[in-house]
């Protein structure tokens, strides 16, 4: 059977749920990705490293950020059966019952699959715009809601810096033990941060799914945590993605989830930024006449970059929220005449193959802005913050 690899790269995209259940078994879903061990290189044990896109975007694409192999839903299935994709193709027709087909069935096939490809895009951007207002709202949600914001519940809603609540008071407690008091940062964005003495941790919510319908209800809410919302903001300053830090609620410290920092949005491309620099501007705003250009110092998480914002004033200070949030924000660094040139502040993660790979792709998006990049690793602990604190 020739010229039917459209078709059938087609079925497995539309069944792409259906595909990683069956040859990439133990996976959830995590932001529109199957997130599962891989099963070639059996690195069970490890944290999960194998991800497919089975909603919005590219659905079918994937890569494990451990063994660094990727594809598309043909190779996918080439990988994980150890054939190629000429195997791949006839496990691919069996699997869609093509080997019954007329000619004239594969052609009706060709012709649906098109027509949900395009259903998808517009669903895929409806979803999208949805969720970038819901990211904005995670974020600014200024008093008590009476409903979920998308899932998540956020029942007393956020404050801002300043308002002197109970809830940014336990931050401050936080992030003080954490070497980045607030009041000690001179050039603090205020647009940052907010707080919110309870936020629901949403990767513990517990859901109902109609199998006909595929439509899901909430069937028990996540546990509640004091929390630190932090905008991501893109090129333009709007907030396209919220990362939520939550806190235990008795002490200064995370809240006994792993992982307990989770970001609702889209945040590749969008940073946070912790202090201005110099210039007192947010960097949105800083492409103005007069704005000298000055340091940028970049790292992945707040509390490896905020530590910075105290000791050197004269520099803006950016969290990219992970390692691929870095390697998006470049884009940032090469636009912004603000910027002159960059420490990236490096977590050591010795030992992390995964992180080692997705540092060298952040760090070689960022040398290919042009600008002077500086590598700053820590020597003691896993991050600058253990080394602020003196951690052994």
């Amino acid at each position: 059977m020739k010229g039917d690899l459209d078709i059938v790269k087609a079925g497995l995209v539309d069944r792409i749920e259906e595909v990683c259940s069956q040859l990439v078994p133990g996976g959830r879903i995590e932001g529109g990705l199957w997130v599962a061990n891989n099963p070639v290189t059996r690195d069970h044990g490890h944290t999960p490293a194998l991800k497919v896109r089975v909603r919005r975007g590219d659905a079918g694409a994937w890569r494990c950020w451990r063994s660094g192999d990727k594809g598309d839903a043909i190779d996918l299935v080439a990988y994980c059966l150890k054939t190629d994709r000429a195997g791949a193709l006839a496990w691919g027709r069996d699997f869609l019952g093509m080997k019954a087909m007329s000619r004239e069935d594969r052609e009706r096939l060709r012709t649906v699959s098109r027509e949900r490809a395009q259903e998808r895009s517009r669903e895929d951007e409806k979803k999208r715009a949805r969720k970038l207002i819901d990211a904005d709202r995670l974020f600014s949600t200024p008093g008590p809601n009476d409903r979920d914001i998308a899932y998540v519940g956020v029942p007393d809603g956020t404050a801002k810096l300043g308002d002197q609540t109970a809830a940014e008071r336990h931050a401050r407690a936080y992030f003080a033990i954490r070497a980045m008091p607030l009041d000690q940062i001179p050039n603090i964005n205020r647009r940052t941060f907010r707080f919110s003495p309870r936020t629901e941790y949403w990767r513990r919510i517990l859901w109902e799914t109609d199998r006909q319908t595929g439509r899901r209800w909430k069937e028990a809410p996540g546990p509640f945590y004091p929390a630190i919302h932090s905008a991501m903001r893109n090129r333009l300053g709007i907030v396209t993605a919220c990362h939520v830090t939550f806190l235990d609620p008795s002490r200064p410290a995370k809240a006994p989830e792993t992982p307990a920092k989770l970001m609702f949005g889209e945040a590749l491309g969008a940073v946070i930024e912790i202090a201005t620099g110099a210039s007192g501007l947010p960097f949105w705003m800083a492409d103005r006449d007069g704005v000298k250009p000055g340091p940028l110092i970049i790292g992945e998480g707040i509390e490896t970059a905020g530590p910075f914002a105290v000791e050197i004033p004269e520099a803006r200070v950016w969290a990219g929220g992970s390692l691929a949030g870095i390697r998006g924000a470049a884009s940032l660094v090469g636009a912004l005449d603000c910027i002159e040139w960059v420490l990236f502040a490096r977590d050591n993660n010795e030992g992390n193959a995964q992180a080692q790979k997705q540092f060298a792709a952040a760090l070689e998006e960022l040398e290919a802005t042009g600008k002077r990049i500086v590598v700053k690793a820590s020597h003691v602990g896993d991050d600058f913050n253990d080394l602020a604190q003196g951690e052994e």
